[in-house]
């Protein structure tokens, strides 16, 4: 009985998927058809996640009933779901922590991903949000503040895409880099993945924001693709000064495929037309330099899991930054 309400309560419609109802641009048919399917494989997987108590049945459900490409974003809708249900009904041991430790593994980056949306969807989430990631893993919990971002651009467009509103004072400086980095994977959709009208909305944003939002443009073209290689050309071309900071997204969007084993035509196009590398290879780049992070660490795990998001990407941008001027030199 207690579940069949939960159900009822808290079950999102298919119709929130709608580029109509969201009121997105798109002016590529194809691309909106994309897109808005992910956004319906997301809200499956949350309603799924309602249905099961048992994780391991219901990562096997996720398994049998979506491909490969879009199998990541069923278990971001569970990591909203889980997060919702434990800031709702708060235990001693988190439901989302639960899951990414076990059925999630594989999936625990984007899951925690998932979990900024239900942070965003309670008007105490904010408050309540330090005390919520001491039940994470530290070195997975910042993936919510992106999450965090990504849920304000696609459903407070109008008001965080076209008015360019700051993130919450509350964010550390941190936490803010990363509501742009999800703010940046927003506008994928809710541009639709144009990239005149991606350049054109970011080109409104103050400088010092554009960068982790053009980070963020290239994870969701990266990682839900949906495009020709034209457009991918064109947001490179486009991204300008940004160029390295769009690129840097890719190797973040290979590894959390590489790590799900959910690999996807769509990444590895990117890979190769963008960066001239595999998705595993873009994947190991990306790992090689958190590995190398974490032995020179002198910190806590904690001030780990908090700093090294921007460390690590600072890193990748930097490797193509160095690789792009060599390229430059050996045409001289």
């Amino acid at each position: 009985m207690f579940g069949s309400l939960k159900r009822s309560l808290l079950a999102i419609s298919q119709k929130e998927a709608s580029f109509e109802r969201r009121e997105f641009d798109c002016v590529d048919s194809m691309a909106r058809a994309g897109l808005e399917e992910v956004l319906r494989v997301f809200i499956s997987g949350y309603n799924l996640t309602l249905q099961f108590q048992d994780y391991e049945l219901l990562a096997q459900r996720f398994e049998t009933t979506f491909d490969r490409h879009h199998v990541g974003f069923a278990y971001e809708g569970a990591g909203m779901c889980c997060a919702l249900l434990d800031l709702l009904a708060p235990r001693r041991t988190s439901r989302l922590r639960a899951f990414t430790d076990t059925a999630g593994r594989k999936h625990d980056y984007i899951a925690t991903v998932g979990a900024g949306f239900a942070v965003a969807r309670l008007p105490y989430g904010l408050r309540v949000l330090d005390r919520y990631f001491e039940k994470l893993d530290p070195m997975i919990g910042w993936c919510v503040l992106d999450g965090y971002g990504f849920h304000q651009g696609v459903f407070h467009h109008r008001v965080f895409v076209d008015e360019c509103k700051d993130p919450p004072r509350a964010l550390a400086d941190y936490g803010k880099q990363l509501f742009d980095s999800g703010l940046g994977r927003s506008l994928w959709w809710v541009k639709g993945a144009s990239p005149v009208l991606i350049r054109q909305s970011i080109d409104r944003f103050p400088e010092a924001r554009r960068s982790e939002m053009w980070h963020g443009v290239g994870v969701a073209s990266a990682y839900a693709g949906g495009v020709g290689e034209e457009v991918l050309t064109e947001l490179l071309e486009l991204s300008g000064n940004y160029r390295t900071d769009f690129l840097s997204g890719i190797p973040f969007a290979s590894r959390m495929r590489q790590r799900g084993e959910n690999a996807s035509q769509s990444t590895d196009v990117a890979c190769r037309l963008l960066l001239q590398m595999t998705a595993d290879e873009a994947a190991d780049l990306l790992v090689g330099y958190m590995d190398e992070i974490s032995a020179q660490w002198t910190g806590t795990r904690k001030e780990l899991g908090r700093k090294g998001y921007m460390l690590v990407r600072e890193r990748v941008t930097q490797g193509f930054q160095f690789r792009e001027k060599e390229t430059a030199l050996a045409f001289q």
